[in-house]
């Protein structure tokens, strides 16, 4: 029993000794300055023997060593006004801290280190809007606009890049509207010059410019229904003869209203049944362009929008089919003309007719919108 007790007394003294020589090597590396292997050697004495404080001690200085290193590295970049190899070591840094938090050691923060950063911040946002400046003077819009962004996601409080940036995005679309306006395109212009005075309405001459192109690019138009008979002879669903032409008429003129659209003026909004009457009254339901310019010359109108349903059904097929043209009231040329389709698979469920009359009308709202008699 003796012995038993004087053999494990003996394998504890070992096994003291060994973790001291073990301590006294981790310090030694320690002292010449290896940290990261005085750490590897720390930590493994308190893998072995958590309760040993001096071993977690020493894990704490060699980490916070390294970690001061890492930062003073970032530092050094900073004072050098390298932001980008400052910022890399500097994240260096944050893993690094991060993962001794992992372990429980808590890492002190050098306060200095975001100082530099700002200054090194500060630094490169100036160096921006330098060659922002330097861009916009030499006309290179886009370059200055990005460089005037960078510098001011470094420098939100700087004001004169604040003003560059929107000078570097006001002018191109500035000098586009004067181009148009010398090429008479006068819808591109108005487009232009919209852009800018929505952003900045006393930008140079912007303003006054805005409102001499409207006037050129508006569209004056006139919305004159066509009467076709042939529809209801055939159409046991309908009771009166123009109440589709009527209906088809206001979901047009509502459609062009719910554009909004600045360049398009509607005239005529009032005299549709009166249209349609006098078409009914000679009869055959059919009148040429002639007659339709000189509706339009009679209200007013430059151009003349018309609409002929050559093909309707709201019972079995469900479907309309619609002839619309757009006419110029000063030399009656036709500027468009097509045929808008709709059918049963467009339409859900509710009033057919109103669906189908207001799909129809929708269609050629949208292709009237997309006019510009200035491109032709």
């Amino acid at each position: 029993m003796r012995s038993l007790l004087l053999f494990a007394s003996l394998l504890l003294a070992t096994a003291v000794l060994g973790q001291r020589k073990q301590l006294e090597k981790a310090a030694s590396y320690e002292q010449a300055g290896m940290l990261q292997e005085a750490f590897t050697r720390y930590e493994a004495i308190h893998k072995g023997k958590p309760k040993r404080v001096e071993a977690h001690l020493g894990m704490k200085r060699c980490a916070q060593g390294l970690f001061d290193r890492m930062q003073q590295d970032a530092s050094g970049f900073y004072l050098l006004n390298d932001l980008d190899a400052g910022d890399r070591k500097r994240s260096e840094a944050i893993l690094y801290k991060q993962q001794m938090d992992r372990k429980g050691l808590e890492l002190q923060v050098d306060a200095l280190l975001d100082v530099r950063r700002r200054d090194a911040q500060l630094y490169r946002a100036n160096t921006l809007y330098e060659q922002a400046d330097a861009a916009y003077r030499a006309d290179r819009f886009a370059d200055a606009e990005e460089l005037a962004q960078r510098s001011l996601k470094l420098n939100s409080e700087r004001k004169e890049a604040e003003y560059l940036l929107k000078l570097a995005q006001l002018e191109p679309l500035y000098r586009q509207g004067k181009r148009a306006m010398d090429l008479e395109l006068w819808r591109d212009a108005f487009q232009a010059f919209k852009r800018v005075t929505d952003r900045d309405a006393g930008y140079r001459d912007s303003w006054a410019l805005l409102s001499a192109v409207r006037e050129r690019a508006v569209l004056v138009v006139a919305y004159v229904p066509l009467f076709n008979k042939s529809v209801y002879s055939t159409n046991l669903s309908l009771s009166g003869e123009g109440q589709i032409e009527a209906q088809l008429a206001a979901s047009t003129k509502q459609a062009i209203l719910d554009l909004k659209s600045p360049l398009i003026m509607l005239v005529d909004r009032d005299n549709t049944d009166q249209l349609l009457a006098e078409q009914q009254r000679q009869l055959s339901g059919v009148f040429d362009d002639r007659y339709v310019v000189d509706a339009g010359k009679l209200i007013g109108a430059r151009y003349v929008l018309t609409s002929k349903i050559l093909r309707y059904d709201e019972l079995l097929r469900r479907e309309v089919e619609v002839q619309f043209q757009l006419l110029d009231a000063e030399n009656g040329r036709i500027h468009l003309s097509e045929i808008v389709k709709v059918n049963k698979q467009e339409i859900g469920r509710g009033n057919t007719r109103t669906q189908l009359l207001e799909r129809a009308a929708k269609r050629m709202a949208v292709r009237l919108a997309e006019f510009d008699p200035h491109k032709r």
